[in-house]
């Protein structure tokens, strides 16, 4: 940062803060004096921020869980049915378009997966489950389900299937070596893998496409996974499996197909504005706790406030002391809200399934719409510092 712009932005910090000024630390016993009162301001704006955190945690959540199977692919291009608009519809290409991309130059290998819903049963348990199945080859494995040796050697065995362990448990207890049902099929499960379920799965199981195709040798894929040859440039070998596909296959990277799922998701499903009115209301209320807060707090000090105006201090000095106990509110409201958001986010990620994380943007975020609504409330509280006359001291 160059000295020009350093210089300034020190200055305001200072200010903010009350580096050097002899006022300084008044707002903090001004807005400390009362603890009752403090705790429940404090307590009132960290509510408020997690209401913000929660309403942005479950918005990432739901669009990270819907896009997740396009973070699982493991390849440089995929080819799919240019009907199928999202992930979780099962459009089909014929399988001999994973032959023919093969035969394009610079297309090392083009890997099929299927997909659908099965009927799951686990002996135990009296009642059947729908679960999300996936078939690919063992070997070279188009999807990273989990650690790839293990799901090599779990997929070689004959009637063997991996067991999504992020599953909700719905299911049932599912155990190494035990005996499922998908379907009237008897499948051992030989391992676990890591996919996660979604606001449309529960959980999910992997087979090879050896077991798929023996139940249905008519099988298409849902969508091929396509590896580029060392040196194969991706837009070259893009635009030449266009001019290779018929008009009803799409060329994507498995980053727009994520990005494709994200849209997909805001466009069907009202979310964004679902959960943006919840991180709105949620400022609002904290605004409106400071505010009554800081309104109380100059009622109660009319007094030592009315003092030193008659000792000369003019209204820059009163509102800078109302917006500094305005950003200790928020401090410590943002940093008990992020506790207890944490701690919330556990509960719901066990709850729901879902990835519940803590994001630094979100953090971000939340932060500056802390600091924005203290700062409004401190604003409001502060207009009616200009009705205090010294005069009324006597």
């Amino acid at each position: 940062m160059s000295p020009s712009i350093a210089r300034p932005v020190l200055e305001w910090f200072r200010d903010l803060v009350g580096a050097g000024r002899p006022d300084r630390g008044l707002g903090l016993a001004f807005v400390s004096h009362n603890r009752g009162r403090l705790a429940a301001a404090t307590g009132g704006i960290a509510m408020a921020v997690l209401v913000m955190f929660v309403e942005l945690g479950l918005l990432q959540a739901i669009l990270g869980s819907q896009s997740a199977l396009a973070g699982l692919i493991d390849g440089d291009l995929v080819i799919m049915n240019s009907a199928r608009t999202n992930l979780h519809e099962w459009t089909r290409i014929a399988r001999i378009r994973l032959a023919e991309a093969a035969a394009v130059r610079g297309v090392a290998n083009a890997m099929g997966v299927y997909e659908s819903g099965m009927l799951l049963r686990n002996p135990p348990e009296r009642r059947v489950h729908r679960i999300i199945a996936f078939a690919m080859d063992g070997q070279t494995q188009p999807l990273k389900v989990g650690d790839p040796d293990t799901v090599r050697r779990a997929l070689s065995r004959p009637n063997a299937v991996l067991f999504d362990r992020l599953s909700r448990d719905i299911y049932g207890p599912i155990s190494l070596g035990r005996t499922i049902e998908l379907d009237g099929r008897s499948f051992n499960v030989a391992g676990f893998a890591r996919i996660g379920p979604d606001i449309v799965m529960d959980g999910a199981v992997v087979l090879s496409d050896g077991a798929w195709l023996s139940a249905d040798p008519n099988a298409q894929p849902v969508m091929g996974v396509l590896r580029l040859a060392p040196g194969a440039k991706l837009e070259d070998v893009r635009a030449r499996l266009k001019v290779a596909m018929p008009p009803d296959v799409a060329v994507m990277t498995p980053r727009e197909i994520y990005w494709r799922e994200v849209g997909f998701t805001f466009r069907s499903v009202p979310i964004g504005i679902i959960f943006g009115a919840g991180v709105a209301t949620g400022a609002f209320i904290g605004a409106i706790i400071c505010y009554q807060i800081l309104f109380n707090e100059v009622v109660d000090l009319k007094k030592e406030l009315s003092t030193l105006r008659a000792m000369g201090f003019g209204p820059g000095f009163f509102r800078r002391l109302i917006l500094e106990e305005a950003y200790l509110l928020a401090a410590g409201g943002f940093l008990i809200g992020l506790l207890a958001a944490l701690i919330t986010y556990r509960f719901l990620a066990g709850a729901t399934g879902l990835a519940m994380q803590m994001h630094a943007g979100a953090a971000l975020f939340v932060a500056v719409a802390t600091g924005a609504m203290t700062h409004l409330g401190g604003l409001f509280a502060a207009r009616h510092l200009g009705s205090f006359e010294p005069a009324e001291l006597y």
